[in-house]
């Protein structure tokens, strides 16, 4: 039961009573939050690269932790034991971290990232998004990445689309199912009066088993729309490609897998019609020119 502050007994925000930032934060940009969680929503690990690649290109300092204890079932992500240069011996808990990200220009970037919490799901988004809140975070884009009949030879499908207003009706093709945690998070981002953003990338499920620089990749492109300053792309362009080499190869060499990967190249072809519209080659140029003079 919610004691007289607002919070449960263990001292956390009440999920049904999620914070909302004040007017003046409302009516002003602020800064944006990048979510991204291991597990069932991070197929090819590629929801959770694009918040490392966000951290390795760019300054960041670490802003909060949110502890694992309540949240996260130790058998299914367990602590490491680790030793320090100095020779000390340490447990890393799988808490989730939010660190402040600074690009060159353009708003700051709090990133969060950790695992799929096992248990209490609303009580940690609220707690996620009050933290958000209290370091001046106005939209919240969450990541993730799903298993998909997508062939690798192609580019992976992206999808980005803003959470609707909760008395927004749904479209004719709005998901219903199964969601993980980022779902549950951009949904009670929207309580809170914060703009939220999804985006989600396809891996082909035939070789899920490996990280997927192609879909990190992927996602990290669709990204840049949210972010002012060009997202450098370091070797992430030399990875993707060379992922997509072991893939061919596995193809030449296993005539069951070519053929599935023509029968997928096919259905695609069928179903969609290639990405060449006026606005969609804009688009492209744009972010390429960004890029050239981020480089120079």
């Amino acid at each position: 039961m919610p004691g007289a502050d607002g919070s449960d007994h263990s001292g956390h925000p009440d999920p049904q009573d999620v914070p909302t930032p004040a007017d003046d934060a409302r009516s002003s940009p602020g800064r944006i939050a990048v979510a991204a969680f291991s597990g069932w929503n991070d197929a090819g690990e590629a929801a959770t690269g694009a918040i490392e690649h966000l951290l390795e290109v760019w300054p960041h300092r670490h802003l909060a932790t949110v502890a694992s204890e309540e949240y996260v079932d130790f058998q299914v992500n367990r602590p490491l034991l680790t030793t320090r240069e100095d020779g000390t011996r340490v447990i890393e808990w799988p808490d989730t971290e939010l660190d402040l990200v600074t690009p060159p220009r353009g708003p700051e970037i709090v990133v969060v990232r950790g695992p799929e919490p096992s248990t209490r799901w609303r009580t940690f988004c609220a707690e996620v998004i009050e933290l958000l809140i209290r370091h001046d975070v106005s939209t919240v884009v969450t990541l993730g990445a799903l298993l998909a009949d997508a062939p690798h030879t192609r580019p992976l499908p992206v999808s980005s689309s803003d959470e609707p207003d909760l008395d927004e009706p749904a479209g004719e093709d709005a998901y219903e199912g199964p969601i993980g945690v980022p779902s549950v998070l951009g949904r009670m981002a929207v309580t809170a009066q914060l703009r939220a953003v999804t985006v989600w990338a396809q891996v082909p499920h035939y070789v899920s088993q490996n990280p997927s620089p192609k879909a990190v990749l992927a996602l990290v492109r669709e990204l840049q729309r949210e972010i002012a300053s060009p997202v450098p792309l370091g070797d992430l362009e030399e990875e993707a490609a060379a992922w997509q080499r072991g893939v061919d190869e596995l193809a030449r060499t296993d005539p069951d897998v070519a053929e599935y990967v023509q029968r997928l190249e096919r259905a695609q072809d069928a179903a969609e019609l290639p990405d060449a519209t006026g606005d969609a080659i804009a688009r492209e140029f744009e972010q390429f020119l960004r890029r050239r003079r981020d480089e120079e």
